[in-house]
């Protein structure tokens, strides 16, 4: 079983260096259930924790995708992070990996906190499942971001992931993060359009 998880993860990260090695990291589409149009990362960005006290060679791991969700021109940004794991924890006789809560993001020496909107991704618009993994789906958070924090994230990639919670800090660093992707992503934004009217 062990070995199914892994190689279910090496199928998963191959996934994203392809994407990474295509001509686009960036998919867009109509949800066929919500009627909106989603623009997202191909392959999520992935991250990952040692778990060495479960077993040898084992590891957690956050998936990070980055979403636009156009409602008729309106648009609102999120980051998605999805906790999963190769380790079969029910065998082990531990819980599920931590779901993400209040994360701690680092990128060229600056540290930004994020609060999740939501732990699901139907409730913000989004009909189908985002960056789930093939094996070992822990849960997930979304977080609500502005263009200027995607443009933070492309200038300073992601160099570790914490998560914040009762106390405790568990970083996750890069596993499989091609930031030619946020770039891409971010690129494409269209700059906001001025409301004010032309004079004549």
């Amino acid at each position: 079983m062990r070995r199914v998880a892994r190689l279910g993860a090496i199928v998963f990260v191959m996934l994203g260096s392809c994407a990474a090695g295509g001509s686009s990291h960036v998919t867009e589409y109509l949800d066929p259930q919500t009627a909106v149009t989603i623009r997202t990362l191909t392959a999520p960005l992935v991250y990952a924790h040692d778990a060495p006290a479960l077993a040898v060679n084992s590891r957690d791991y956050l998936s990070l995708g980055l979403v636009e969700i156009n409602n008729m021109g309106a648009r609102k940004h999120f980051l998605a992070l999805v906790s999963w794991s190769t380790i079969d924890r029910k065998r082990a006789g531990v819980g599920p990996p931590p779901v993400p809560d209040r994360v701690e993001i680092t990128g060229g020496g600056k540290s930004r906190e994020f609060t999740p909107t939501s732990h699901e991704a139907r409730s913000l618009g989004i009909g189908g499942a985002l960056f789930r993994p093939p094996t070992g789906y822990g849960g997930e958070s979304w977080y609500a971001v502005t263009v200027a924090d995607l443009r933070a994230l492309a200038a300073n990639p992601p160099e570790s992931i914490a998560l914040l919670q009762d106390g405790e800090r568990v970083t996750y660093v890069p596993w499989n993060a091609a930031a030619a992707a946020i770039d891409e992503f971010v690129r494409d934004i269209p700059d906001p359009v001025s409301a004010v009217p032309r004079r004549r």
